[in-house]
């Protein structure tokens, strides 16, 4: 009489000899490389004073270091731009780390958010002034106002033009940076918060190629 061999073990028994073939026939999976190979999240929750006489262009300081804020506008509104660049593979990780060797390209990114938010920090809600909100990753849009009524975590997907023209970098073993940027436009009046909050975490997973 034979004996049944329950579902999961034969599905794990086909992909163990599946993997011989694919390696054989020169096919080998990307990898996914996240916080747990060191991948550093884009860490931007800050919050940045606006003085009552704040006139757009004038110098603004992110006080936790993590962005480089500049503003622009009319006397009806004033577009707060928050930039930050993550590095996600170093040179020497190409070397060092055995997850990298033979690496050809990045094939995808996904960014995992988990905080997304524009809020008046003295009543923790978003500004009555807001007009707009964009996320950018390599100048592709990630991130809309309308990604403020989701609710944390949820993954957005950076492929396409911007992720593809990576792959001389990763043939050349250059760093891989991630340059992020956060656009926000609120209307001057009625006037601006006096802080402006901005939270927004996201942990950056690389999908790595071997052509």
């Amino acid at each position: 009489m034979k004996s049944k061999i329950p579902m999961s073990s034969r599905l794990l028994r086909s992909l163990v000899l599946a993997i011989p073939f694919v390696v054989a026939c020169g096919i080998v999976p990307d990898v996914k490389l996240g916080a747990d190979f060191g991948i550093p999240a884009v860490s931007g929750s800050t919050t940045v004073s606006i003085p009552q006489d704040y006139k757009c262009a004038d110098p603004i300081t992110d006080p936790a270091g993590k962005y480089k804020v500049t503003s622009s506008g009319t006397a009806e509104k004033c577009t707060f731009v928050f930039k930050q660049d993550v590095t996600a593979i170093k040179a020497s990780d190409y070397d060092s780390k055995p997850e990298l060797q033979g690496a050809r390209a990045v094939n995808g990114i996904d960014l995992e958010v988990s905080k997304f938010a524009v809020l008046d920090a003295a009543t923790c809600k978003e500004p009555s002034g807001l007009l707009d909100l964009v996320g950018k990753a390599f100048g592709e849009t990630i991130l809309t106002r309308e990604d403020l009524k989701q609710t944390p975590p949820f993954t957005k997907t950076i492929e396409g033009p911007a992720v593809d023209a990576l792959k001389s970098q990763v043939q050349a073993k250059q760093d891989i940076v991630i340059p992020v940027d956060v656009t926000v436009v609120v209307s001057l009046s009625p006037a601006p918060p006096e802080k402006l909050q901005l939270d927004f975490e996201a942990q950056p997973v690389l999908s790595i190629g071997f052509e």
